[in-house]
């Protein structure tokens, strides 16, 4: 989910005839589009002068990277990049998520494909990859890895993805040239996403040691800037024994399966869900 700056709120689905679903912050159908792409699953905002764009990025096979305004004219599609020779057939690009950085470049995560994450132009040209079989140990992404994930510029300027390596139940910071600079363990989790809010990350965990257990409800882990974890929403408080981050898990349905989050303008917090019984998403009101 996104917020725009008129504070309208764009979801993304995998529905064939409307991707697109905008609300307002009250949970009022305003609108919905998008019959060009069967499987949306990652949806990025981004400024452009007084205009603002969306890349909506499906994770089908043969997937695609679209940008569009935000009334859904789709003004260019990116494509699995042959060009790359990491790839033997389009089938093999299932894109999960696309980062766009403060230059426009784009960083999109091959979440459900080769794990790779490549780098395009604003134009959608290809320039370079890493992760997925490239390089040597850590730096090197087993499948499914970096379903989600962002970029923290808090490390002296220096732009590192953080992935969010969903089926390993770990997190793993890079360098953008894709050198490994260390991996975190959350033992119990599912990490779907990677959202920054107060000098923390919040991700959403789509169930309790997923994918071993599919039918577990899920929870949201809260991390500080050292990645330790200090909370769990809708999930059993975290222990650490030695150092060492014990097993997570759920403590109650708050959650059915929790894919994204969001928080607003005002920080209130929405939580969008997978195959959860077709729910909206949910809102939770920022306590003063």
């Amino acid at each position: 989910m996104v917020q725009d700056r008129s504070g309208l709120l764009y979801l993304v689905n995998a529905h064939a005839d409307h991707a697109v679903v905008v609300l307002d912050t009250e949970g009022n159908l305003i609108r919905y589009w998008g019959d060009f792409t069967p499987s949306a699953h990652g949806l990025t905002i981004v400024g452009e002068g007084n205009e603002e764009y969306l890349f909506i990025t499906d994770n089908s096979r043969n997937g695609a990277i679209w940008k569009t305004t935000l009334g859904g004219e789709v003004l260019f599609k990116i494509e699995c990049p042959m060009e790359s020779g990491l790839y033997a057939s389009p089938n093999e690009f299932r894109s999960s998520k696309t980062i766009v950085m403060p230059n426009r470049d784009l960083v999109v995560l091959d979440g459900y494909g080769k794990d790779y994450v490549l780098r395009f132009d604003s134009k959608g040209k290809f320039l370079d990859a890493f992760g997925g079989d490239l390089g040597e140990g850590e730096a090197r992404n087993e499948h499914y890895g970096p379903h989600g994930g962002a970029v923290d510029f808090s490390s002296s300027g220096r732009p590192e993805p953080i992935l969010a390596l969903s089926d390993k139940q770990r997190l793993k910071r890079l360098s953008l040239s894709g050198e490994w600079i260390d991996t975190i363990s959350l033992p119990g989790s599912n990490p779907r996403d990677i959202v920054f809010h107060r000098n923390h990350l919040v991700i959403p965990n789509l169930g309790d040691d997923w994918p071993t257990d599919l039918l577990a409800a899920g929870y949201l882990t809260v991390l500080n800037r050292d990645f330790k974890v200090v909370a769990n929403l809708g999930g059993e408080p975290p222990e650490y024994e030695d150092g060492t981050l014990l097993q997570m898990r759920h403590d109650a349905h708050t959650f059915l399966h929790p894919h994204g989050i969001l928080f607003d303008r005002e920080g209130n917090l929405y939580v969008a869900q997978y195959d959860s019984n077709g729910t909206f998403p949910l809102k939770f009101e920022r306590i003063p």
